[in-house]
């Protein structure tokens, strides 16, 4: 359980992020922040921002000084409405840098991304309950580093020309999310793609596609001289989630690159700032999530935005997080309670 011990008065967000690191505001401070969701777990809030701080090293090694900056002060204010009784939070406001390789902010991306999923998904099955739901990954072989650019690129073009194919005829939407991960044995980089199928009543009536068929699509459409291992199964339930709907939104809404794949705690500088220089210029400019055929229209009438857009929302980014006034354990008035990230300590206090 997480004491509460709250500040007196209200302060502004603004003046709150105005405040100096000195020994007397520290002495003001409470306890470390634990900010556990319903079910025991903790958010991960202290790893994050320590990731933050590493990727900042490695951008401003690498000569981006602004985007370092901005990123070496991600997530250093989190604002919570908080409960007095058992310490249950829900994040009100903070200074999120929106680099898009932050893992802070890759973190809350993942979480708003896999919200908006479930939102689609459940309206798209409101609308047409007959038709099926069906789980697609499509890889091929690892690149080194100085190739992974112009991998992402051959890859996001295939998964085009593989949705144009008449053979998917029977499949009426699709969400794809890349994903790109690292070798450890061997350093060498793989990017894939996760794709959730909105399939009609006639895929599994004529008009089925065989996994062995689907490598030879994906292996055309890549132009590979080889089978590539592709992955095809039936949406099914999973722990933690609610339905199957959200057990597919949880298995597409993870973000394009892993903490432990970017910044590891075991990596030195030097190894980190070669992964960010390697995987930067790769999701340059590139759409790393998007919606096809009729979910694409579900998800424009719901006016869900894309995560890596500037006005993203990263603090409301799903219904553990709703701003009501009660806490959702024992119903007591929530409060607010700043926490502030102390370098000296590497932890947040409030």
């Amino acid at each position: 359980m997480c004491k509460s011990i709250l500040f007196e008065g209200q302060e502004s967000c603004k003046d709150i992020f105005s405040k100096t690191e000195d020994s007397a505001w520290i002495e003001q401070t409470g306890e470390p922040l634990c900010d556990r969701r319903p079910n025991g777990e903790e958010r991960p809030w202290r790893a994050k921002r320590l990731g933050a701080i590493r990727l900042a090293g490695a951008l401003a090694a690498i000569g981006l000084t602004g985007n370092a900056a901005r990123c070496r002060g991600c997530g250093t204010v989190l604002v919570f409405n908080e409960c007095p009784s058992d310490g249950q939070k829900r994040l009100k406001e903070a200074n999120f840098c929106r680099e898009r390789l932050c893992p802070m902010c890759a973190w809350r991306r993942s979480l708003r991304l896999t919200h908006d999923v479930s939102q689609v998904l459940h309206e798209a099955a409101r609308r047409e309950p007959r038709r099926r739901w069906v789980m697609l990954t499509l890889t091929q072989k690892n690149v080194p580093g100085e190739a992974l650019a112009g991998e992402v690129g051959r890859v996001l073009s295939g998964w085009g020309r593989l949705s144009q194919r008449r053979e998917l005829r029977a499949v009426a939407g699709t969400f794809r999310v890349l994903e790109i991960t690292r070798n450890v044995a061997d350093g060498t980089w793989h990017p894939h793609i996760h794709a959730l199928l909105w399939v009609l009543p006639s895929y599994f009536n004529g008009s089925y596609i065989t996994q062995a068929r689907w490598r030879e699509l994906w292996a055309e459409a890549l132009g590979l001289d080889y089978l590539p291992v592709v992955d095809i199964h039936a949406v099914k339930a999973r722990v933690g989630a609610r339905d199957d709907l959200d057990a597919a939104a949880l298995e597409v809404g993870k973000y394009t690159v892993k903490d432990t794949d970017l910044v590891p705690p075991e990596a030195t500088a030097e190894q980190v700032i070669e992964r960010v220089s390697v995987i930067r210029p790769a999701l340059y400019g590139r759409r790393l999530v998007d919606w096809g055929g009729d979910l694409r229209r579900i998800a424009r009438e719901l006016r869900l935005k894309d995560p890596d857009a500037p006005d993203a929302d990263l603090v409301r980014v799903g219904e553990e997080e709703d701003h009501g006034p009660q806490c959702p354990v024992c119903g007591t008035e929530m409060r607010e309670r700043v926490y502030r990230w102390i370098d000296s300590l590497r932890n947040y206090l409030g």
